[in-house]
């Protein structure tokens, strides 16, 4: 009976890391993107909706070229090797996932050098453990016990860092003019838009909205 206390105890624990964790994530994500303004950052609050968190997660990494490519240098390689070297049920479907990402930046971006970094990553990594006959100590086992917080530090620096929403940029026709900004929410006779350039917030209405182009560069 003790030991059933014990696991749901680190059940509950796991569950609020968990939950603070993605509070924190989505709370960096909106300050970075209005660039630290606190009254934007309360506007887009109120855009977002829990069903919004899976694109909000992905967007954030997909959203910059510069950025997914480092983590997918750093990701693709660590993870591999934790499947290898653990076995876990998960980490091939990871992996996978992964892998699939990698590819399709290489073909919409030409940015060859990304899996080529990854693979002299993965090598490294394999001649460490090979040199120390497995992963019973140094930087692997250091790597294998801790993936788990490297990655949830590696998400909120960069829900932190990058500055570019998680939407496309479109360009937008209005009868004051043209505008480029990114559309966050989609209400019944309204759009809610944050400009491109300053990060302004702003409403429009359907009847303001003449076209909406989106843009490849985000």
């Amino acid at each position: 009976m003790p030991a059933v206390s014990t696991r749901n105890d680190e059940d509950t624990h796991l569950g609020t890391t968990l939950t603070g964790a993605a509070v924190l994530f989505v709370l960096l994500r909106l300050l970075a993107v209005s660039h630290y303004d606190w009254h934007t950052t309360f506007a887009l609050l109120h855009t977002l909706d829990l069903e919004d968190a899976p694109g909000l997660f992905l967007g954030t990494f997909m959203a910059d070229q510069r950025i997914s490519s480092v983590l997918l240098v750093l990701m693709v390689p660590l993870t591999v090797f934790y499947a290898a070297a653990t076995r876990s049920k998960s980490a091939p479907l990871l992996v996978t996932v992964l892998v699939a990402f990698l590819v399709a930046h290489v073909l919409t971006y030409h940015h060859w050098w990304v899996p080529v970094a990854a693979v002299v990553l993965a090598t490294l990594l394999g001649v460490l453990a090979v040199r120390r006959r497995g992963v019973e100590r140094g930087p692997e086992r250091f790597v294998l016990r801790r993936i788990g917080w490297i990655v949830g530090v590696v998400a909120l620096v960069v829900a932190a860092v990058v500055a570019t929403p998680w939407v496309p940029r479109e360009r937008i026709e209005t009868g004051e003019g043209v505008i480029e900004a990114y559309v966050v929410e989609t209400s019944p006779g309204f759009l809610k838009v944050l400009l491109a350039g300053d990060r302004e917030f702003r409403i429009l209405r359907d009847d303001e909205v003449r076209s909406r182009v989106e843009l490849a560069d985000h």
